[in-house]
């Protein structure tokens, strides 16, 4: 009997701690977003090659990982996609030294315009 009273007074003690226990907060959703099929075959063709956890550049992978993008914050979202937006301007994307090797990956003005008109809504919508 005295084993069943112990036990029913730790159960109802751990229930009565648990209660007043601060939950720890909930991470907020990642944004959602869209990337068109458009969008996503540019990407799948020019640009995952390098910018994956495969890719074999330490400094692509650390300038923008596509499998990651979705998971970010919204603020840095908005900060990947002004990174995009900037190189898709200078031309910088791909480097000089990969299109050297391997032309067929430069981007057609088609190519680099759709992107940034996608970067440029995504920053305004995750603003």
């Amino acid at each position: 009997m005295k084993v069943f009273t112990a036990l029913f007074m730790l159960v109802g003690f751990a229930l009565v701690i648990s209660a007043y226990t601060p939950s720890s907060e909930v991470a907020p959703a990642p944004p959602k977003f869209k990337m068109p099929k458009s969008v996503n075959k540019i990407v799948q063709d020019k640009c995952y090659g390098c910018h994956n956890v495969d890719g074999r550049s330490d400094k692509a992978k650390e300038a923008l990982l596509w499998d990651d993008l979705a998971s970010l914050s919204p603020d840095m979202v908005v900060e990947k996609m002004k990174s995009i937006q900037h190189v898709l301007d200078e031309g910088s994307m791909p480097p000089a030294k990969m299109l050297e090797r391997m032309p067929e990956k430069a981007l057609s003005d088609k190519e680099r315009s759709k992107m940034a008109k996608w970067a440029g809504k995504l920053t305004k919508k995750m603003m």
